[in-house]
């Protein structure tokens, strides 16, 4: 692991017109570039991860691996707006306040453009690949639009442009940072990212672990209470609530035309979850046949689990069997001969 803290001092300007003076963005670089860096993949994080891949996707970085350190070398910068080590949000935000100006508001272009910058420096010349889950995909699929020439692949996992529904969650969590509140926020991001097939085989209707009984008091709880309640102690303690608002708000922002999606140049491969029901499969195959329709090579590929939307950080062994078969060279229109997940071609 090879880390890196750039700052850029010339102004950067926002989609939105906002100027933002400097801005300081980290790299976390896994595997050896070789001489010419043309194996470089470029890894966009999800909305909590940070530019440390192996601290969120263990067991899917590695030799071997669905990402493979032994052959390709991992790019992923920490996003601006984020708070493991670029500009922060709330450095943006006490920026903007002297300027008598609101916090400003960041969109998936933005994201891509501040990484943008900072490759120049590395001398990437093209990725073989952008990949990302979540917010991660959005930005993938952003990327290799706003950047076509950059990247021969698109690998984007669980995203798509938010549904109402989504819209709706991702509303309720900024309601409760409002009133200061991030482990609610927290809470209610996890029923999003789980299934309810997870919950029964995990939960069940159990008292909480820890010996309460919920028949006796109204503040004892079931062991679901127990676990959502833990998750929102320890997300307190590591994330910022600036950045998450900055964030969720940039998901719900993001949007493709079909002008920018006849762009894409690269093979791309939109992967859904089969139990994901915050970006549900049947989007994301949706949004493949859309793609198709506007002349990208597309790949639909379901991943069948009960884990939910976080399924691509949990399901270690299926999601490294789909990234091994679509980083093998020459894959193209070749099915998955396995049970665990499934490949169509979309045409």
């Amino acid at each position: 692991m090879f880390e890196i803290d750039f700052k850029f001092v010339e102004p950067f300007e926002l989609e939105s017109g906002e100027i933002i003076d400097s801005i300081d963005l980290r790299c976390t670089i896994y595997g050896k570039l070789n001489a010419d860096k043309s194996n470089a993949v470029l890894v966009f994080h999800a909305l909590t991860g940070s530019s440390r891949i192996f601290d969120w996707w263990r067991g899917i970085l590695g030799t071997e691996l669905g990402l493979d350190t032994s052959h390709f070398a991992f790019v992923c910068i920490n996003y601006l707006g984020s708070c493991y080590g670029s500009t922060s949000a709330k450095t943006l935000n006490k920026k903007a306040k002297m300027r008598g100006k609101n916090a400003p508001i960041l969109t998936a272009k933005d994201i891509v453009r501040s990484n943008y910058k900072l490759l120049a420096y590395l001398g990437i010349k093209k990725f073989k690949a952008v990949v990302g889950g979540s917010v991660g995909g959005m930005l993938a699929l952003q990327f290799a639009s706003d950047f076509p020439d950059l990247t021969e692949k698109c690998v984007a996992i669980g995203a798509t442009p938010l549904s109402p529904m989504g819209l709706a969650l991702n509303h309720l969590q900024r309601q409760a940072l409002k009133i200061n509140d991030i482990r609610f926020a927290r809470q209610i991001a996890m029923l999003s990212y789980k299934s309810s097939e997870l919950f029964d085989g995990r939960f069940a209707r159990k008292p909480n672990r820890n010996g309460e009984n919920p028949r006796l008091d109204y503040d004892k709880r079931f062991d679901i209470a127990g676990y959502l309640d833990y998750q929102g102690e320890i997300f307190e303690k590591r994330f910022d609530a600036e950045s998450y608002k900055l964030i969720s708000k940039l998901m719900d922002l993001f949007d493709l035309s079909d002008a920018e999606i006849q762009k894409i140049k690269a093979e791309t491969f939109l992967i859904g979850i089969s139990s994901d029901w915050l970006f549900p499969s049947k989007d994301v195959k949706n949004l493949a046949e859309r793609f198709t329709a506007n002349g990208v090579n597309t790949e639909f590929v379901e991943l069948v689990s009960n884990d939910g939307h976080d399924a691509f950080l949990s399901d270690t062994e299926k999601m490294n069997e789909i990234l091994r078969e679509i980083f093998n060279e020459g894959n193209a229109g070749v099915s998955l001969a396995v049970v665990s997940a499934s490949r169509t071609r979309v045409r």
